[in-house]
């Protein structure tokens, strides 16, 4: 493997976190209970360029590419995720492998190392567990591929599981909880399942469905989780947002999209703000992340995109609160409060985006926490 690009060192400067708009009535009381104040380098993103197969890594804080990461060929360079320190880095490729990027001396301008997983299922979608030991891979919707679930630590394949005939994506909570999307569920015969599911998986790796089924009728093309684990999302290929809370995958309240189909969707840090990638838009919600209850803000047209099951097409920086997207040709910046257009990342065809997860974000998970 090569690194087509790679720059000197553009760590200079350091950002105070930032909460985000708070909960209203709610989150407000006990922010400056629960903020933590810890300062971070500037933001490292990754974007996956299905045009040429590569991972690039970017400086949120300007969008200039750090590096370009030749990743394998395979059917579609899909999603990404990195770990806590921004030390790794991982991306699908659709191609029965995980890419595994050491990203630790990259400020230094050295060259990353970069390797590779074997996985049992082709590897388009892809979530971290919430201390960033163990990866979940998904078989991009393919029938009797069963989820691949990695240890990072070894970078090994350490369980597969098959609850069901196909998965279409895998998201998880801050709190562990492992939300699964299915078409077929159990069975190839009709009707379809057309479902979320919550599971949980140990340290092993050995995953264990908990019962609690959602749908919304339509076919499932992503799901994701608030903040706090309280509340979350499940998108389908019908214009469909339908909202729960959790424990239990207890529908809450529907919400129809400007966009064709729904494609990945972001929280705020606080958990009070929705974001949604679809075809053809980026939609704002309010929302609540302890009912789930929505509203619906600004809708923003943005170039077409594919509906790549469980790819995370939206990202949200982990500080400033802007949001990464997928604009066909480019990675466009916009503004949360508005959806304006503030920046643009120059890349081919994007696809998956991500950011550094930085453990516990905000209020709202330590209020759901103590609410439990």
């Amino acid at each position: 493997m090569r690194v087509l690009f790679s720059a000197k060192s553009y760590w200079s400067t350091t950002t105070q976190r930032q909460s985000g708009s708070t909960l209203k009535a709610i989150s407000a009381l006990f922010c400056s209970q629960f903020l933590i104040g810890s300062v971070f380098a500037a933001s490292l993103g990754m974007v996956a360029d299905n045009d040429s197969d590569v991972l690039r890594l970017f400086d949120a804080e300007t969008g200039s590419i750090v590096a370009s990461l030749q990743g394998s060929t395979g059917r579609v360079s899909g999603d990404c995720a990195m770990s806590i320190d921004e030390s790794t880095g991982f991306s699908s490729h659709a191609d029965r492998q995980i890419a595994v990027y050491q990203l630790t001396h990259v400020a230094d301008g050295q060259n990353i190392d970069i390797s590779s997983i074997d996985i049992s299922n082709a590897g388009v979608d892809m979530s971290l567990s919430p201390d960033g030991g163990l990866l979940v891979s998904t078989g991009a919707g393919n029938v009797y591929e069963p989820l691949s679930i990695i240890d990072t630590t070894t970078r090994t394949e350490i369980n597969i599981a098959d609850p069901f005939i196909d998965h279409t994506s895998a998201e998880f909570c801050d709190d562990g909880t492992l939300l699964l999307t299915t078409t077929y569920g159990q069975t190839l015969a009709a009707p379809y399942d057309n479902a979320m599911y919550d599971a949980s998986v140990n340290a092993d790796g050995e995953l264990g469905l908990i019962g609690n089924r959602l749908s919304s009728g339509a076919q499932p093309n992503n799901g994701s989780c608030a903040p706090g684990s309280r509340a979350g999302v499940l998108l389908d290929r019908e214009s469909g947002l339908t909202s729960f809370t959790l424990p239990g995958l207890k529908q809450a309240d529907t919400a129809e999209l400007n966009g064709a189909i729904a494609v990945a969707a972001v929280f705020s840090h606080s958990g009070d703000r929705l974001y949604i990638r679809t075809t053809e838009t980026v939609e704002s919600f309010d929302f609540n992340p302890f009912t789930g209850t929505m509203q619906a803000d600004w809708v923003q047209p943005v170039p077409n995109s594919s509906e790549y099951f469980g790819i995370d097409q939206i990202a949200i920086h982990p500080d400033s609160g802007m949001l990464y997207v997928d604009g066909g040709k480019s990675l466009l910046i916009l503004n949360p409060k508005n959806g304006h257009k503030t920046g643009v990342v120059h890349t081919g065809d994007a696809t998956g985006v991500c950011f550094a997860q930085r453990g516990q974000r905000s209020a709202i998970i330590e209020i759901a926490q103590n609410q439990r």
